[in-house]
């Protein structure tokens, strides 16, 4: 007998020409490759959370179950390893027994940490203190996606938002442009900081000017 393979191996054959769409009404055809592949993501998953079974109770339902997240990889564009590598990596760090649904396993695929961009939460930060009025033009943005998330979500409503509610709607407007980045989408790039002016040489003299100068303006007030 074969030893199984890794589920991040047999993920680098996914092939999203293969997978079916729940949308067509005709008998759903999965290549043996992809249902390899399938097979094997769901036994790890079965692995990490012994409450799996309150999800997919019954093998009807669990095969209706895999042919639903072979769809939603499909619809949310999923096409590199990394980002399914990435997702299971997350699902190992879930303290819940429950299996997640679909949609959250793909956000999880898509987090800013698997682009190598800060969190969430450090973005969030990063653009509360770079949308405050003090900061126009001299602010600088780790990402080109933290800058166009944080222009979606509004610099207005994020300064006066509370944090709760601030934080949820910039993390949406962020995970929106992870997407475009799995989707192989190039971001367009984020403003850069003005240089500072050239404050010209400081000498002994200048200073000595400088001071002559304020001292004859105070004189003249008088």
């Amino acid at each position: 007998m074969n030893n199984p393979k890794p589920v991040a191996a047999l993920v680098a054959n996914l092939n999203p020409e293969n997978m079916p769409s729940l949308q067509v009404a005709q008998p759903v055809k999965v290549d043996a490759n992809t249902k390899q592949v399938i097979n094997d993501l769901f036994d790890r998953l079965k692995g990490l959370y012994p409450a799996w079974k309150q999800a997919w109770p019954t093998d009807v339902e669990l095969r209706a179950a895999k042919l639903e997240w072979l769809a939603e990889f499909m619809r949310a564009g999923i096409r590199q390893l990394e980002q399914i590598q990435h997702g299971v990596r997350m699902a190992a760090k879930d303290r819940s027994a429950f299996a997640p649904s679909p949609g959250v396993f793909v956000s999880w695929c898509f987090a800013p940490e698997a682009f190598g961009l800060p969190d969430a939460e450090r973005a969030y930060k990063q653009a509360l203190r770079n949308t405050h009025p003090s900061q126009t033009g001299h602010c600088t943005w780790a990402h080109p996606a933290v800058y166009h998330a944080s222009v979606a979500a509004g610099w207005y409503s994020l300064q006066r938002l509370d944090q709760s509610l601030g934080f949820k709607r910039f993390e949406q407007k962020y995970l929106e442009q992870c997407q475009k980045l799995g989707r192989g989408e190039v971001l367009s790039p984020s403003p850069v900081a003005a240089l500072p002016e050239h404050a010209g040489p400081r000498t002994p003299e200048v200073g000595r000017a400088a001071l002559a100068m304020l001292r004859k303006t105070v004189a003249g007030g008088k």
